[in-house]
């Protein structure tokens, strides 16, 4: 009886792994809170959802795009994330990362250790992907399609294996996934993957390809694309996300949608990967499949072109390269080390450990006032106080303001005042090139104040825009480091 009680109090490598990057993300999670203007907005989102039971099919925060066309392709989480944070505040959404994050990258290393049988080498990889996909780790809905892409690699690898995964799954899957978050796009790209490399081994070696599998592969894709358009939008996110992604202008205004610059240090850990990953595809004696071959091109290039894709690439490229790690056990010391290691993980059962850590850091990041003040929307990167100022004293009139306040701007404001411009809300870049010739005071940038009437102004003190209406007039209603709030007279 003793020993069976300590077999539960003994921690695996994937529990401390666990533990390691759900302590790691409560520790940045104001950070992720305030990284950009989108999560408020999500927040909005799901409130009016919830509010008023109906998913809508209509731009309603933003006026200039007031009652046009938009695709609420996140609506699901949206509603997701108000919910927890209408009960648990924002601290709730740190934790619901938390969760998120380590669940993807422990079923990412389980899996592929249960596969290659190989610890210690896929654990760092592993972590140097997780490490690389911190990039962008920030409270926004891409977080379930991380989780949602580590799942589905695992499904589709194993109908290359021959091993029984019921079709069923990816339809099921990917009607979920494309009402959580556009990035579905990646499950399909996936399955892509897999199906034309199957068709390339086929056209080559057709003797020693399965036709079972092609047939699985092909037939998960058909039914996973099918799947994609039940949704409120029908064809809507596909059409509005590669339109979106096609639109030059739009892509060159956002940093995220950049090239990563290898010259910055924060981007030195992605630089790493994909040292390695030559590296180690070079020195492979083990052949890799086409699929994953064109799996790792495509998550490469996309991450390469942009890098709101590296949070893809740090869960593809591990999962890929996790194959080329098994010769290390023909290293007398790793297959030592392996063999100690797979010894006393066999009497381990510690995920006693993993429930723990959840609920005692999460206790404590949702009872503590001390860790409640710490998760908030933070200045600068919001105007918290001056828009508590403009709920204690509404003013009258459209509101021009900086893009990234649009979403927190609506969150506290609407539906008594709508935001001018918001983070999400363009899709097309026609009010977006009207914000920056406004802020840059180029071109018919007065005319465009008259064009939509505005009266009211909250922007960062130090812009020019800001000199330029106060020397025209506009009169300084309430001011503090971060927000300035103008108003015509």
């Amino acid at each position: 009886m003793k020993s069976t009680s300590q077999n539960w109090l003994i921690p695996r490598i994937q529990d401390i792994f666990f533990v390691a990057i759900f302590v790691a993300v409560l520790s940045l999670g104001n950070q992720m809170l305030n990284l950009d203007g989108d999560l408020p907005r999500h927040l909005l989102m799901g409130k009016y959802i919830l509010q008023n039971r109906m998913i809508p099919t209509t731009e309603l925060f933003v006026y200039p795009y007031l009652n046009q066309p938009y695709v609420s392709h996140e609506w699901l989480t949206d509603v997701l994330f108000y919910l927890i944070y209408s009960s648990l505040g924002l601290a709730g959404l740190v934790a619901l990362s938390a969760l998120l994050l380590a669940t993807t990258f422990t079923i990412l290393y389980r899996n592929l250790v249960n596969t290659f049988n190989i610890r210690l080498p896929i654990l760092i990889l592993v972590a140097w992907g997780a490490a690389a996909t911190s990039l962008n780790w920030a409270i926004r809905p891409h977080l379930v399609s991380m989780l949602l892409l580590a799942q589905w690699l695992l499904w589709t690898d194993s109908l290359q294996r021959r091993k029984k995964v019921p079709i069923w799954l990816f339809p099921l899957s990917m009607l979920l996934w494309s009402n959580l978050h556009g990035e579905f796009i990646a499950g399909i790209l996936v399955l892509c993957a897999y199906a034309f490399g199957w068709v390339i081994e086929y056209m080559f070696d057709r003797t020693n390809v399965d036709l079972n599998i092609g047939k699985n592969l092909w037939l998960a894709l058909v039914l996973s694309t099918a799947a994609s358009l039940i949704n409120p939008s029908g064809i809507g996110p596909w059409l509005t996300l590669l339109g979106f992604v096609n639109n030059q202008y739009l892509m060159s205004r956002m940093i995220e949608a950049n090239a990563p610059n290898f010259q910055n240090p924060e981007m030195q850990i992605l630089l790493g990967l994909f040292a390695a990953s030559i590296f180690l595809l070079s020195v492979n004696q083990t052949k890799l499949s086409v699929g994953k071959g064109l799996l790792l091109a495509g998550f490469s290039a996309m991450s390469l072109l942009a890098i709101r894709n590296i949070h893809l690439y740090g869960i593809v490229a591990p999962f890929v390269l996790a194959e080329t790690l098994g010769p290390l056990r023909g290293i007398p010391v790793v297959d030592r080390l392996e063999s100690s290691l797979q010894s006393v993980e066999g009497r381990g059962k510690g995920f006693v450990w993993v429930a723990v850590a959840v609920i005692g850091f999460s206790s404590a990041a949702l009872v503590s006032n001390r860790t409640q003040s710490l998760y908030q929307f933070t200045e600068p990167a919001f105007p918290v106080q001056a828009v508590a100022w403009l709920e204690s004293n509404p003013h009258q009139g459209n509101m021009f303001n900086d893009l990234n306040w649009g979403g927190y701007l609506g969150l506290h404001l609407w539906p008594h005042q709508l935001a001018f411009i918001d983070s999400m809300a363009d899709t097309t870049g026609q009010v977006t090139r009207q914000y920056e010739s406004v802020i840059t005071l180029q071109g018919d940038w007065q005319e465009i104040l008259k064009q939509y009437n505005i009266r009211l102004a909250i922007l960062p003190p130090q812009w020019l825009l800001t000199k330029e209406l106060i020397s025209q007039g506009w009169e300084a209603a309430y001011q503090d480091q971060t927000a300035i709030i103008l108003v015509k007279k």
